[in-house]
């Protein structure tokens, strides 16, 4: 019985994975893409430090994305 307790029906899940899929998910994508245009401009201009930085920047992204 206390599992049943703890379960909640999908129909009330529904909600915040459509809001997530409709938001989240593409705000991710066009973080990323931004990512990846810089590191190509960097690499192609020979701009080094901040080639180093853009990885660190798109590395952070995914570490507190993932845990937030």
């Amino acid at each position: 019985m206390a599992e049943e307790a703890g379960k909640l029906p999908l129909r009330r899940l529904e909600p915040p994975i459509q809001k997530f899929i409709k938001v989240a998910i593409p705000t991710d994508l066009e973080r990323l893409h931004q990512h990846q245009h810089n590191i190509e401009k960097f690499q192609r201009n020979g701009q080094w430090d901040k080639l180093h930085q853009e990885h660190i920047n798109s590395s952070l992204f995914f570490l507190f994305r993932n845990y937030s």
